[in-house]
């Protein structure tokens, strides 16, 4: 079968022609799929920048603790261990191969501590403690010896010590501060006990001074560096001295057999840990907490002990919140587009009418008229597609491409559905009955038809919500859709409910004694009927209106947060680009009936009415529409934000249940903005239309 071939004079020809609607198209989908494909990597780098700042905030470290090898001789005492370090080094190893590849490439490099137990310093304070401590990394940290030296052995390697013997000697060293505060120099005695007594014989090495006093090392013993105050309790100064991996030994004679406990840390790297490595890292640290030995086990087994699986969980929460608000606002950007798409298909269909019904006359197919429709769009589309693809490329560190989707198909559909059935109707062989049950059948047929539209609308709204109320707006589309699809839903109800007020109107002006008003009342009557222009009008001024209210929400807790700032900032840019989509709504939906009005208006000229007058029937027939929308928009965007802010859990990013309480300013300029659409579009149809003669309007079949 030979496929027919488009006739390129008639596509480049209706492109030429309708190159205004065409490029009104083009400029909302590229605005469009920049906000849709920025969005989420800007969210997910904010995502980034949330998970750094909480590891930041502390409380995430990584521990593991393992009691030491028993150190009991072969007649009944305590033999010294002279590769005690070399023990610890190992244990270091071993618990780092642990972790895992992906867990380890998230954490610095570990830090191993040996701690004693707290002493108390008999000098005659008793508010001053004191511990003994041996700290080791890969590669330091680094000293430098200013007095003194580096503490050495007080026996030979493989001393013994009998149970009962008095205190075994230890070396130690102090820093420059905790030298000076307890007035020590190297060679000194420093008198120490434990909680029972028992003293301690603990002597001064040398003075060192660190060689990196920012070396992470040193944050887990601060009081290495020097005194740190309250660290025991209220008024109590804690002190530190350095052991070596020559004086450890000694001090694990030094306490009972069980008193010193081998620790290793790891502290997670703010550049390394991602949002995207945050569930297989928390999955990870859960796992060895699983498998963490017991603290009274005996045979060295390593304990795990973190709250990094708590943070972790915490900034998720905060997160996954955020990206489910984010797309919820995305939704309904993307659904106000998607009507404004239609609405200018509308507009490209009604003016092409005339030239699609002589091509179907002349024997044209609706496959080769869809087919070139089809083209049309679609070139048109994805080269827009392309430009905000590649604007967004270029501000943001990648793109999106799960949002774009309904905008795109949406661009190149529409106007080929549209197009091809109104080429159908102008050929199809159907008459208007004569009888009148078979008239009100078809009108009945009509009516049936928009009701059981209607009725899906309403059954996807209300089923958006409970979705929402049960899984929360991280459930899907379908709960991410609420507020759109209710305010599609709020727009059709007005709808019904507009032809009904302006027929009310034009009974009522009709006994008055002005005869402009009862012009522009019976325009407004005679196109009321029309859906998709108000639909547009509603559902932007709504959802404006609901974005005002959730940038407000969010702004009245902690917008401190990286992921709280990001949400108002996406907020803002819908506040602005639903409006200016309803004013691109509200002029093409001008330009679809315009026709027909200034049709109307200039043979109104020919018995006397003035441009002015016929400027002003022009704003009463647009009015009607943008009233309702204006008051009836934003009123309906509060009653969402009231229906849905409860299900978005606001609370994980403000850190209080925020009160929906909409910025009654921004709602009124919402207001006053599409009412002075209107206040522009009439005069600018009218300059339009000026150029036009009076005869070549009132020739029989001109439009």
């Amino acid at each position: 079968m030979r496929i027919p071939a488009p006739h390129w004079p008639s596509v480049a020809g209706r492109a030429r022609a309708d190159a205004g609607p065409l490029l009104l198209a083009a400029v909302v989908v590229m605005a469009i799929t920049l906000l849709a494909a920025a969005t989420p990597p800007l969210l997910a780098e904010t995502a980034d920048t949330a998970v750094r700042d909480a590891l930041r905030a502390g409380g995430g470290d990584l521990r593991v603790h393992s009691r030491m090898e028993t150190d009991e001789g072969p007649n009944a005492g305590r033999v010294r261990h002279p590769r005690l370090a070399e023990s610890v080094d190992d244990f270091r190893a071993r618990v780092t191969d642990e972790l895992g590849p992906g867990l380890r490439a998230a954490l610095r490099p570990p830090v191993a501590t040996v701690v004693s137990p707290t002493l108390k310093i008999t000098d005659g304070s008793v508010l001053r403690t004191f511990q003994l401590a041996y700290v080791a990394r890969d590669g330091g940290p680094e000293v430098t010896w200013i007095a003194g030296g580096p503490p050495r052995p007080t026996a030979s390697a493989t001393a013994t010590m009998a149970y009962g013997a008095p205190p075994w000697p230890v070396q130690v060293g102090l820093s420059e501060a905790d030298a000076a505060a307890l007035q020590l120099r190297p060679g000194a005695r420093l008198p120490l006990a434990d909680d029972q007594g028992n003293d301690k014989d603990v002597r001064i090495s040398g003075v060192f001074r660190p060689r990196d006093s920012a070396d992470p090392a040193w944050r887990l013993l601060p009081a290495l560096l020097g005194p740190v105050t309250g660290a025991d309790g209220t008024g109590t100064t804690r002190f530190a001295g350095l052991l070596s991996r020559d004086s450890l030994p000694d001090a694990r004679l030094a306490f009972g057999p069980d008193e010193l406990r081998r620790t290793v840390s790891f502290t997670p790297d703010p550049a390394r840990l991602t949002w995207d490595l945050v569930p297989s890292v928390a999955a990870k640290v859960v796992a060895l907490k699983a498998a963490s030995g017991s603290s009274a086990a005996r045979d060295g087994s390593p304990q795990w002990e973190t709250g990094l699986d708590g943070v972790l969980r915490n900034v998720s929460s905060q997160v996954g919140a955020a990206f489910s608000q984010a797309s919820v606002l995305l939704v309904t950007l993307l659904a106000v587009a998607v009507l404004v798409l239609l609405l200018a298909a509308d507009l490209l269909v009604r003016r092409r009418a005339p030239a699609l019904a002589a091509a179907r006359q002349r024997g044209m197919s609706l496959p080769v008229i869809g087919g070139e429709l089809l083209l049309e769009s679609a070139v048109m589309a994805l080269l827009a597609a392309a430009a905000g693809l590649g604007l967004a490329r270029a501000v943001t560190p990648g793109v999106s491409w799960e949002w774009i989707a309904p905008v795109v198909v949406t661009a190149v559909a529409a106007g080929p559905a549209f197009g091809t059935l109104t080429a159908a109707r102008a050929t199809r062989d159907r008459r208007v009955p004569a009888n009148r049950s078979a008239r009100r059948w078809l009108r009945d047929t009509v009516r049936l038809r928009r009701a059981a539209l209607e009725a899906g609308v309403l059954a996807a709204a209300s089923g958006a919500v409970v979705a929402l109320y049960q899984r929360g707006s991280g459930g899907g589309v379908l709960p991410a859709g609420a507020p759109a699809l209710c305010a599609l839903a709020g727009g059709l109800l007005l709808a019904r409910a507009l032809p009904l007020g302006t027929r009310l109107l034009l009974r009522r002006l009709l006994r008055s004694s002005r005869p402009l008003a009862v012009f522009g009342a019976a325009r407004a009557a005679a196109t009321s009927a029309r859906v998709l222009p108000l639909l547009v009008l509603v559902t932007s001024a709504a959802l404006t209106s609901y974005a005002l209210t959730f940038a407000a929400a969010i702004g009245q807790g902690s917008e401190d947060g990286p992921l709280a700032a990001g949400l108002v900032r996406l907020a803002w840019v819908s506040a602005v680009t639903l409006p200016v989509l309803g004013l691109l709504g509200l002029a093409l939906g001008a330009a679809a009936g315009a026709p027909e009005r200034w049709r109307t208006l200039t043979r109104l000229r020919t018995l006397g009415l003035r441009p002015v007058e016929a400027r002003r029937v022009a704003a009463g027939e647009l009015l009607p529409p943008v009233l309702v929308a204006a008051v009836g928009g934003p009123l309906l965007g509060v009653a969402l934000a009231h229906l849905t802010f409860g299900s978005l859990a606001l609370h994980l990013l403000t850190g209080t249940d925020p009160d929906p309480a909409p910025p009654w300013w921004g709602l009124g300029l919402v207001a006053v903005v599409f009412l002075a659409g209107v206040a522009v579009v009439a005069p600018v149809e009218s300059a339009l239309r000026r150029r036009r003669r009076l005869g070549e309007v009132l020739r029989a079949g001109d439009g």
